[in-house]
């Protein structure tokens, strides 16, 4: 049935008739800056993906004189499961420190004690009592640090992953799975 309904509309043709003009337009030149390399950036975290509506205000603590790599101290487990996306501030949070070093400027957002609900911790990976400073929130090279007084997390040896799983058993049971699969 189709074929016959193709057949009748190309004999329904005219010979001589011709298929009309393509509207072919140039591509707009990119915009400026398009393929530049990227830098950090700065401000902390995913601010510049906000909505324009947001306009609360920042909460400045008092700048630091020294550079942001040199306060405090990196938890390693903290800031694998930042990068991961299990451990990070929520980007409405506006408490900001600020370095105003000689050898670099940057802006870190800070979670207080006191102010828990602005913590994302799906693993439970946040302890009583500690300030937590990250840096690049929301980016796969976020930073989490600690106050220098703070025992910091550390990575378990012989391990690929500093982060707890969510069932104690899990790598026993996994064990016990993959031994059960058939052989051949």
């Amino acid at each position: 049935m189709r074929a016959a309904a193709v057949c009748l509309l190309l004999a329904a043709a005219p010979a001589g008739a011709k298929s009309p003009p393509l509207d072919y337009r140039e591509p707009p030149p990119d915009p400026p800056g398009y393929g530049a390399p990227t830098d950090r950036l700065d401000r902390p975290g995913p601010f510049q993906n906000l909505p324009a509506i947001d306009e609360s205000r920042w909460v400045p603590l008092p700048p630091v004189k020294q550079p942001w790599w040199t306060f405090g101290k990196v938890d390693p487990v903290l800031t694998e499961a930042c990068r991961l996306g299990d451990f990070f501030t929520l980007p409405l949070n506006r408490i900001i420190l600020q370095f105003q070093g000689e050898q670099g400027r940057a802006l870190m957002q800070v979670v207080p004690p006191l102010y828990r609900h602005l913590l994302v911790d799906g693993r439970k990976l946040a302890q009583p009592g500690i300030t937590y400073y990250f840096y690049d929130t929301g980016r796969p090279d976020c930073e989490v640090r600690v106050d220098a007084n703070v025992k910091i997390h550390s990575f378990p040896n012989g391990r690929g992953t500093a982060l707890p799983p969510a069932d104690p058993q899990a790598l026993a049971k996994r064990k016990a799975q993959i031994a059960s699969w058939p052989k051949k």
